[in-house]
């Protein structure tokens, strides 16, 4: 992988002897209660910091004169350098761990099924704000729940059509033209948001809805048109509107930064038209700052390629956090104009050196080392990655291995959970192969453990778990009874 800048890093270890003192656990607990009230003090300071920030931003594009462009600023903070994960020489010494060395308790919700619950459930994302909880169908709806599963409304009505058949749904480009509903929803801040499409009538908003707003709330109407085939089916106020390619079905994610600017990120990596890494504009439109692709493709004349790496995008702690397709840098967007780098993957040789070399179905990766999943928590990084790339045909040859670990932001320790383990394939078609969830035993309550997917607004990591799977466990001390296999349970791990 590029690697943008070279790190040296000095480690300085220093032993502590404890005295096994009674009273030294009434010492300790006084300092850790010290020190998470420093820690909750000091993201409330980031906090008030951010909101001074935003408003001087906001005063200063209001005086800018029509045109002007912030240009990019790439570097590492003096007093925060980068965090380097080093992968590649971390690929020993697998472990088994058991939970209760990440956690604490498990909260499970299991949520109350809607009206899209038996359609193309497998695109569901979930979203776990402090007072509800939301969810998005393959249909392009939004649900909300409150905090014990029971639903409230629906947020927004997707109309997409598609054709079921034996193994799976088919979406051809005629039904796809009729989609009206929401599209890449995302909780930044206090607020959900997502992005409406009216394709119809060539139209797309980026809503942002209020987490506390009363369920009475009617749909609402786009602006200047009271026309049934321009009507917005969902609630929220209109940020933006964004303007796209008609020619095309799908675009980067409208990522609110501040409460003035949005972002655009690159998604995988563009062949046949390149653009920017990151453009940041104003919510009226006007362009603020480019960031360019270092790693375009180039010289590339074959009729197919590899969609291999689709790089991250996430938010914490109200930051938006970005990293490139076959780059090795998670940076943060400060807005209008800066990344700063924030953790470094370092697969040393085993990675991939160029765009070119990841889409190059020419290119053997059966060496290479890939990323599959990162996830950003309060505590931990959670990361998945693979050798070779992810698809039917690799697992199948048997090519393709999966490698998972926990990197520790506190202690700055990593523990390697698995390494080239062989991926789990559903058995049924049309299914793509996954990581295993093996390695870490659930010694808390003792229900099965999925690998952590998403993370909550206030920082805290959570996967789905389906009554499907939970009905193969014939399980009678299950914590929730009458198990259907719709049924969509949420595990928070605190």
């Amino acid at each position: 992988m590029n690697k943008l800048f070279t790190l040296s890093i000095g480690f300085i270890s220093i032993l502590f002897i404890f005295s096994c003192h009674r009273n030294r656990l009434k010492t300790d607990e006084k300092a850790l209660t010290k020190q998470i009230l420093t820690e909750e003090e000091q993201l409330a300071h980031d906090s008030d910091v951010r909101e001074a920030r935003e408003k001087q931003l906001a005063d200063s594009i209001a005086k800018l004169p029509k045109g002007f462009r912030f240009k990019e600023e790439r570097g590492v903070d003096p007093g925060n350098p980068p965090v380097v994960i080093d992968i590649a020489r971390n690929r020993t010494n697998p472990q088994k761990i058991k939970l209760s060395q990440l956690f604490s308790k498990i909260e499970y919700v299991r949520l109350e099924q809607n009206p899209d619950s038996a359609e193309i459930v497998r695109r569901t994302q979930y979203i776990v704000a402090p007072n509800h909880i939301y969810t998005t169908s393959g249909k392009g709806s939004i649900f909300q729940y409150d905090r014990e599963g029971n639903l409230i409304r629906t947020v927004c009505v997707g109309n997409l059509q598609f054709t079921k058949f034996k193994g799976g749904v088919m979406v051809t480009k005629e039904q796809a033209d009729l989609f009206e509903g929401a599209q890449d929803v995302y909780w930044n801040g206090n607020k959900l948001c997502y992005l409406y499409e009216n394709r119809p009538a060539q139209k797309s908003y980026l809503m942002t809805f209020d987490d506390n707003a009363s369920p009475e709330i009617s749909n609402l109407q786009m602006p200047g048109s009271v026309e049934d085939k321009n009507r917005i089916n969902g609630s929220g106020e209109i940020l933006s509107e964004i303007k796209k390619n008609p020619d095309t079905y799908s675009f980067p994610t409208p990522f609110l930064v501040g409460n003035t600017t949005l972002a655009f990120t690159q998604r995988r990596k563009p062949v046949q038209n390149p653009t920017n890494f990151v453009n940041v504009i104003s919510t009226t439109g006007d362009t603020l700052s480019e960031f360019k692709d270092n790693d375009p493709i180039k010289n590339f004349s074959k009729s197919t390629y590899r969609g291999v790496d689709d790089g991250n995008s996430y938010y914490q702690n109200e930051i938006l956090h970005i990293r490139q397709a076959f780059n090795d840098t998670i940076y943060q967007l400060i807005p209008p104009n800066r990344l700063i780098p924030k953790y470094v993957l370092d697969f040393g040789d085993l990675g991939i050196k160029s765009a070119n070399q990841g889409i190059d179905p020419g290119f053997g990766l059966e060496d290479k080392l890939i990323p599959q999943s990162f996830l950003e928590t309060n505590r931990h990084l959670f990361i998945t990655y693979s050798k070779d790339y992810a698809c039917p045909a690799t697992a199948k040859s048997g090519t393709l291995k999966y490698s998972r670990l926990v990197y520790d932001k506190q202690k700055r320790q990593t523990m390697v959970i698995y390494i080239d383990e062989a991926p789990f394939v559903p058995k049924e078609k049309m299914t793509w192969p996954y990581a295993p969830n093996i390695n870490i035993e659930n010694d808390l309550d003792g229900m099965p453990f999925v690998w952590p997917e998403y993370i909550s607004a206030d920082g805290k990591p959570f996967s789905k778990i389906s009554g499907e799977d939970l009905l193969k466990l014939n399980d009678a001390d299950l914590p929730f009874k009458n198990i259907t296999k719709n049924d969509q349970i949420i595990a928070i791990y605190h």
